[in-house]
């Protein structure tokens, strides 16, 4: 039976003693209680569900010692206050991440069974533009004046000598897929992982953390790494193995892109169409296409977004007004949280962050079309 399902650990308090004026010895224990937090789905394998998870790990900064001018007041491995509460601090990374719908789609594209290595039906139609890019390239150097390099060498030249190696390399393309589709009819599918975002970030910082008889200052320093990927499993519109040969059959025709399904027509028509890689600078309508071609007869299921966050905390060394009177130890905390989400690939829309290379080539294609 499918059931949600929530669950909260205590993993243990920092004790330590003081004693006050009075005499009296009083236990202490750490200011935060480390938690273990768990909220997901059982009973639905193998569909996924959303999940969280969190784990702390607390290590507190702990002081020891006895005050000369005060002798009534000791204390023996106290932990100190304040010491993970004013980190303050629970996401650094400052990049944006991709919306899960945008995620899932580009990796479903890149996965997809039915995915051309190259598309030969649109390697045909741009080959028409060969002859004016010969044209243009010689007029240039006959008029003696500079040919724009770099249009010529992202949208040109280099695509189209990618695209000569990738067909040489026939052979082992065809293989590959055929291994491919071989393990897409598997009992489990064809299972694909691909990491969408990775980043890293720190910041320091000064905080006060004990004041009774003793002055307590030190660094804060915060470490964050945060990761994403995205899995999902390619499952086969029907149960029944292909033959060798078919598996052979199939595999050709996928990786040079003679792809007859209405999505993979469309796939093919949008790459041939003027300008259509600018719009897929804004959005993903090549991405969706290319995650729904189905030449093979295969269909994306159970995709998911997972995300990692991993906070590193570190307290000390310190600062103490009474050196020779108290000892401080180093403190840590580590929180580890990981998340999951369900997605479908879906067309998205949005303004991303251009690249140098990127800004360079859009600049070169807006100058010369300033020039016509």
């Amino acid at each position: 039976m499918v059931q949600s399902r929530s669950l909260t650990r205590s993993v243990g308090n920092q004790r330590g003693y003081t004693q006050n004026g009075l005499g009296d010895v009083i236990e202490v224990g750490s200011w935060l209680s480390p938690v273990d937090h768990l909220e997901d789905t059982i009973g639905g394998y193998p569909d996924p569900y959303p999940l969280f998870i969190q784990h702390d790990i607390h290590v507190p900064s702990t002081i020891t010692g006895h005050d000369v001018a005060f002798s009534v007041y000791w204390y023996t491995d106290m932990p100190m206050f304040d010491s993970i509460e004013d980190g303050g601090v629970r996401e650094l990374h400052v990049e944006s991440e991709p919306s899960i719908a945008s995620a899932v789609t580009s990796v479903e594209a890149a996965t997809n069974p039915s995915r051309p290595d190259v598309s030969v039906p649109n390697f045909l139609y741009e080959l028409k533009d060969l002859p004016e890019m010969l044209h243009k390239k010689g007029s240039a150097h006959a008029a003696k004046r500079h040919s724009n390099s770099t249009v010529e060498n992202n949208f040109g030249w280099q695509l189209l000598f990618q695209d000569l190696s990738k067909m040489i390399d026939f052979t082992a393309s065809v293989n590959k897929r055929v291994t491919e589709l071989k393990r897409l009819h598997s009992k489990k599918g064809l299972k694909r992982r691909r990491t969408v975002y990775s980043s890293s970030a720190s910041v320091e910082f000064s905080r006060y953390f004990h004041s009774v008889q003793v002055s307590v200052t030190g660094p804060v320093k915060v470490f964050q790494q945060i990761k994403s990927w995205v899995t999902v499993r390619w499952i086969p519109d029907s149960p029944s193995m292909p033959s060798a040969d078919d598996l052979v059959r199939l595999a050709r025709t996928t990786v040079h892109g003679w792809d007859g399904s209405s999505n993979g027509l469309a796939a093919i028509i949008w790459e041939a169409i003027p300008w259509s890689w600018m719009a897929d600078y804004f959005g993903n309508m090549g991405s969706y296409l290319d995650a729904h071609r189905n030449a093979v007869g295969a269909s994306a299921a159970n995709a998911c977004y997972m995300r990692q966050i991993n906070t590193n905390w570190s307290y000390g060394p310190f600062d103490v007004s009474s050196p020779d009177a108290y000892v401080c130890t180093a403190g840590s905390h580590k929180t580890v949280t990981k998340e999951r989400f369900l997605g479908l690939a879906s067309l998205t829309v949005s303004l991303p962050f251009l690249s140098k290379k990127q800004l360079s080539t859009l600049s070169s294609i807006a100058f010369n079309l300033g020039r016509k």
